[in-house]
């Protein structure tokens, strides 16, 4: 297969050296690397694609597509790649399909990021194995892939239209992830591809404008894609979702204990966002609807499947 590999950076730093060195350790060269800079103009040691100014990752990445050719493998800046970890992509490589790595902390911890990202009932989803121990981890089937490492097939890219720019960045990998499971692409774990990751080098961790921005998408993604059962019982779900963190947070466990404090105000901001404009994306669901392979039923066991489990939210 051709592999392109696509790299957004709007820093240009020291982590985008590195991953670019990891590129270059690969025992399977990869047949093209394409930097795509969204910001202004920035000094990168490879083929780069100047955006001018700071666009959203899904326009940015977008952008990195169009211009190359092949399978498309995603990578943030502030990952790097294990030596065999094309090579182990290309031998899973059963034909056009989406591809998940295994993703593990940078920090030298020895604990895992994530290998996918898992769906909760509302279509929020959380990081697979997240903080867990990388020795002994099983590769669960994920829900949706993760934006951070991924090979998309270029015939799924191109079906699809790639990421929805309006998503800018955050929740346009789950939004990508649902429309694809709509029409039978199920992500394939591939544990052997191993890549190391900083998480929240970007935005960090944790912050209001994340959060807000992620519930925002969230509630857009539901709406385009979600059976319509779980978008009926969507305010309901919400609610434990926000009520199951929140007392997770309160024991200094699971994604809600390092929320910062406005964090609360942020999420139902973005919740507020996401149902002003409902009406465009139900509009958008059924411009897709004639696409779908599957249906209601067929969907609510895709997102059983790829969920996340007590264990991932409650470390």
């Amino acid at each position: 297969m051709q592999l392109a590999v696509v790299i957004v950076t709007h820093r240009a730093d020291g982590l985008l050296d590195a991953c670019l060195a990891s590129l270059r350790a690969q025992t399977r060269a990869p047949d093209e690397v394409l930097v795509v800079v969204s910001n202004e103009a920035r000094a990168v040691d490879a083929p780069a694609l100047q955006l001018g100014a700071n666009v959203g990752y899904a326009r940015a990445a977008n952008a990195g597509a169009a211009a190359t050719r092949g399978e498309v493998l995603l990578l943030n800046d502030d990952t790097r790649l294990h030596p065999g970890c094309l090579a182990a992509l290309e031998a899973a490589w059963s034909g056009p399909g989406v591809y998940q790595p295994r993703i593990v902390l940078a920090d030298g911890s020895g604990r895992m990021d994530n290998t996918g990202l898992g769906y909760l009932p509302d279509g929020a989803v959380w990081a697979l194995g997240r903080d867990g121990p990388v020795a002994g981890a099983r590769a669960r089937p994920p829900g949706s892939f993760s934006g951070a490492a991924v090979l998309i097939a270029r015939a799924c890219w191109d079906a699809t239209g790639g990421f929805d720019e309006r998503m800018g960045s955050f929740g346009e990998d789950v939004d990508l992830s649902l429309r694809l499971l709509r029409r039978g692409v199920v992500p394939v774990a591939v544990p052997d591809a191993v890549v190391e990751h900083h998480l929240g080098a970007s935005w960090g961790r944790t912050s209001a404008e994340k959060v807000r921005l992620i519930e925002r998408n969230r509630v857009r993604a539901a709406a385009r894609s979600l059976p319509l059962s779980a978008l009926v019982a969507l305010p309901l779900t919400t609610t434990l979702r926000y009520a199951v963190l929140a007392g997770l947070g309160a024991r200094g466990r699971g994604p809600g204990a390092a929320l910062p404090g406005d964090a609360r105000g942020a999420a139902l901001r973005g919740l507020a966002e996401g149902v002003a404009d409902l009406g465009t994306w139900l509009r958008d669901r059924r411009a897709d609807a004639p696409s779908w392979r599957l249906g209601e039923r067929q969907m609510l066991a895709a997102l059983w499947r790829g969920r996340a489990r007590w264990e991932d939210l409650a470390r």
